[in-house]
């Protein structure tokens, strides 16, 4: 295990008077069409020395491209892509960066590939995953002293892609399987791979490996969330994984215009259900990630992929807890998602490209009594026994 921890000494302290503030101009572009919000720059770019001028001479050595977002503890990480190729072919190197909740930058790790998805699991160890459309990898960050451990995915993977959100839940680490068929699959044409994985890391295995059994098939049957109708799925742009209020594994269809919330993952009593995703309008809306408000006050947090900005936002009146947001691709958009119907609802336009969103809750918020109760009933629920795949191990 080899440590690529970055202690941030100057850069850390030239930041800390701007980041989680709001910055001049930073979001100039960005527009709150309901009056409900302010806005302020939660993270900006940074200087990494040396990042991947390996490849490019002279390259710039500041981030690049936040997408995903985990919000854990104290703590928030963030992914920053640097542009690095989907799927690892051009050897560069990603920064996966730590803030804390007010959006002070704390350290950086280095990864190779294209960094995507992010979850901490138990004992403080951070998932990763890299290259989400083929030669993928996972990566374990041990952010107590900063070591890394590498683990190959199966290369090719059963669904001819690679790897994208992660998730962990109730000790098991979920991810998506992404780029079925290397794109090959459309609206016309059904994905029948897995689109759900349970992933298990081996540290004792030479070398290190991380076998993945599928959960979840693109064409399962479930049923439709707002007509509460039998349908198949065709998942055939699967892409985030997030976690619902419920601890529901909730999946992104992102071309697809589409949610799939997995119940019980991985167990005898799962559940299937699907949303499909539509504008004021009627017309399809395609989304990045979706979270929720977990608390009626907290700092929503947005990555722009493409401003390379990730922006805080907080409701002047309060949140509605458990309120579902949404990053829409559409419309670039912020957009409040009616989590029943499926309807978007654009709140602030003017995004590059909305990507991955998280949501810090205010520790002095406490929630109501029926959603407390509604939390542990899921809870309860995410204690039934795991079971393997109806379908084996893939």
């Amino acid at each position: 295990m080899t440590s690529h921890r970055k202690l941030i000494i100057g850069a850390a302290m030239a930041l800390a008077a701007t980041v989680g503030t709001q910055i001049p101009g930073a979001h100039a572009a960005l527009t709150d069409l309901t009056g409900h919000y302010n806005i302020s720059t939660f993270a900006s770019p940074f200087t990494v020395p040396g990042l991947n001028q390996h490849i490019i001479p002279g390259a710039s050595d500041m981030v690049s491209a936040p997408d995903d977002i985990a919000v854990t503890g104290n703590n928030v990480y963030i992914g920053w892509g640097d542009n690095v190729a989907s799927d690892g072919g051009d050897g560069g190197q990603s920064v996966v960066a730590q803030y804390s909740l007010s959006g002070q930058l704390q350290n950086y790790y280095t990864v190779t590939g294209h960094v995507e998805g992010l979850a901490m699991g138990a004992g403080g160890m951070l998932y990763t995953d890299e290259n989400e459309d083929g030669n993928s990898a996972l990566t374990v960050i041990d952010t107590a002293n900063g070591g890394e451990t590498r683990y190959g995915y199966p290369n090719p993977s059963v669904h001819g892609g690679g790897f994208d959100g992660l998730q962990y839940i109730n000790g098991n680490l979920y991810a998506s399987g992404s780029n079925p068929d290397n794109g090959g699959d459309s609206p016309t044409q059904v994905n029948s791979h897995p689109v759900i994985y349970q992933v298990t890391a081996d540290p004792n295995s030479y070398p290190h490996t991380a076998t993945a059994m599928g959960i979840l098939w693109g064409n399962d049957p479930a049923t439709n969330k707002a007509t509460g109708s039998p349908m198949t799925l065709n998942v055939f742009d699967p892409d985030s994984l997030n976690q619902t209020p419920t601890g529901d594994l909730l999946l992104s269809n992102e071309s697809g215009a589409s949610l799939t919330d997995v119940a019980n993952p991985g167990t005898t009593s799962q559940t299937v259900t699907s949303l499909s995703l539509y504008s004021p309008n009627g017309s399809p809306v395609n989304t990045d990630d979706t979270g929720f408000a977990t608390s009626t006050s907290g700092t929503l947090l947005v990555a722009d992929v493409k401003n390379n900005t990730v922006y805080a936002i907080t409701a002047k009146n309060g949140f509605t807890l458990n309120q579902a947001f949404s990053s829409d691709k559409t419309n670039q958009s912020l957009d409040m998602l009616n989590f029943s119907t499926g309807l978007e609802t654009p709140i602030i336009t003017g995004f590059g490209g909305p990507a991955g969103i998280g949501f810090i809750p205010d520790p002095a918020a406490t929630p109501e009594p029926a959603a407390v109760s509604l939390m542990g009933i899921g809870a309860a629920m995410l204690l039934i026994p795991g079971r393997k795949s109806r379908r084996g191990a893939k």
